[in-house]
């Protein structure tokens, strides 16, 4: 769960450098495109093609422990399939565009797609982190969580910034400028960078608290192999 969430945050990471990208999109497509294409292709290597897959043999775990639960989720199941299609569909659109175009009505409506895509993927996280996650740890046993973790764990290019830098080296630029440097200056009370500062506070929090979880299921954990251990009276 805790590689779930680390891939969770980010997604979360560039899902805002592409809405903060699209803004730019019409005014200097020349400079937006390069950093959207790469965030499009970071979604597609690695969050559906790596993060989704593993969430959905998790899915089927829980199928099996508790398939009232899974009748809950299947809409989540589904929705990375969708995801996926859309993400690739936005990608081929971006790079058969010109840049004439993109100044135009064309790229008025891909930065609309775009910033409603990035607004059903942020929905997507939150119910999984509120019903998938959350019920995953309740219903899953030691067993199920040792087979999960059999066979490679590819990790998160966007955890480890050189590596991410190497692959995606200009979303990678931009991520690393603070938020002023993206939007200027004079943009410091606009609504979209107040919704990046609480985008971001919301990340702090949100990795504050999966840490938190995991401190105490390694309490919980602990207590119950110490009582196990007690001498019985």
């Amino acid at each position: 769960m805790r590689i779930l969430r680390e891939d969770h945050a980010g997604l979360s990471r560039v899902l805002r450098e592409i809405d903060s990208q699209r803004s730019l999109l019409a005014s200097t497509p020349g400079a937006a495109r390069p950093v959207l294409a790469e965030a499009l292709r970071y979604l597609l290597v690695y969050q559906h093609s790596i993060h989704h897959p593993r969430e959905d043999r998790l899915f089927r775990r829980v199928r099996m422990r508790e398939p009232r639960l899974y009748q809950n989720m299947h809409r989540l199941v589904s929705e990375h399939r969708i995801g996926q299609e859309v993400a690739e569909r936005l990608a081929g659109e971006l790079s058969r565009a010109t840049l004439t175009q993109l100044q135009g009505k064309t790229g008025q409506r891909l930065a609309k797609r775009l910033h409603q895509y990035v607004q059903h993927t942020r929905d997507h996280m939150r119910r999984e982190e509120a019903v998938f996650y959350t019920g995953s740890e309740r219903v899953l046993r030691a067993s199920d969580w040792t087979a999960l973790m059999a066979g490679p764990m590819p990790r998160d290019p966007a955890a480890d910034p050189q590596r991410f830098a190497a692959r995606y080296p200009r979303l990678a630029e931009w991520m690393s400028r603070p938020q002023r440097d993206v939007l200027g200056p004079g943009d410091a009370t606009t609504s979209p960078d107040l919704r990046g500062r609480l985008e971001q506070v919301v990340e702090a929090c949100g990795a504050l608290l999966h840490q938190a979880i995991d401190l105490a299921q390694r309490i919980a954990c602990a207590s119950i192999r110490a009582a196990g251990r007690r001498p019985r009276a």
